[in-house]
């Protein structure tokens, strides 16, 4: 690939976190509470991702072969905090980006203890 266009993608995908970030802060600045979506669904987001998400990776694991520590590494990969591209996603098609956003940033803050609680439970 021409040097031209290799740095150009380069700092286009360097530019692209920043955006995202500054797009989920602009629209929880927007909204009037800090939990946009409410504390229930919160709760069952939170609860979904962190207790559903591991025991989906544990049996797809276990299907396709996996097992000992890496069958505890993806359980653990699984608990870690979802990313930010599908909150962009979310409110670029209107599709519920009050959860995405809410999941996005209690995701991060809870996310430390609940891995680390898993990790200690595999015996990593």
């Amino acid at each position: 690939m021409p040097a031209i266009v290799a740095k150009s993608i380069s700092i286009l995908s360097d530019a692209g976190l920043g955006m995202a970030m500054f797009s989920l802060g602009l629209f929880m600045a927007l909204q009037p509470k800090i939990i946009a979506c409410g504390n229930t669904v919160a709760s069952f987001a939170m609860a979904i991702h962190f207790l559903t998400g591991p025991a989906v990776m544990a049996v797809a694991s276990i299907v396709v072969g996996l097992r000992g520590v890496l069958l505890h590494i993806a359980i653990v990969q699984a608990a870690l905090p979802q990313g930010i591209v599908p909150f962009v996603f979310a409110k670029e098609y209107n599709v519920n980006p009050d959860i995405l956003s809410t999941g996005v940033i209690f995701g991060m803050l809870i996310a430390l203890p609940i891995t680390l609680v898993y990790y200690i439970l595999l015996g990593l």
